[in-house]
């Protein structure tokens, strides 16, 4: 099942509210961004990787990627010694 990746993002401003379109890279984490409207340099938040990911109405695709190969994974739980131990003898 293919999902559809968000190339688009409106980024909001933390200080004048500004809102803007941008293109997010599809291979790069945007880091500095300044503000159109009052020219302030915004940086992400404390455990976002780019400033998509905490200004942004969508997250950068790296986190959108990883996001979704979270969810198909298997829990761990699903995994028995058995199954380890069979891993680590191939």
């Amino acid at each position: 099942m293919k999902h559809h990746l968000h190339t688009k993002s409106s980024i909001t401003c933390s200080d004048c509210g500004h809102t803007s379109d941008e293109t997010m890279p599809l291979d790069a984490c945007v880091y500095l961004y300044e503000c159109k409207s009052c020219q302030k340099l915004m940086t992400p938040d404390s455990g976002d990787c780019c400033i998509f990911c905490s200004r942004g109405s969508h997250p950068c695709p790296t986190s959108q990627r990883e996001s979704r190969a979270y969810r198909v994974m298997p829990s761990a739980s699903l995994l028995t010694d058995s199954t380890v131990n069979t891993a680590q003898a191939s």
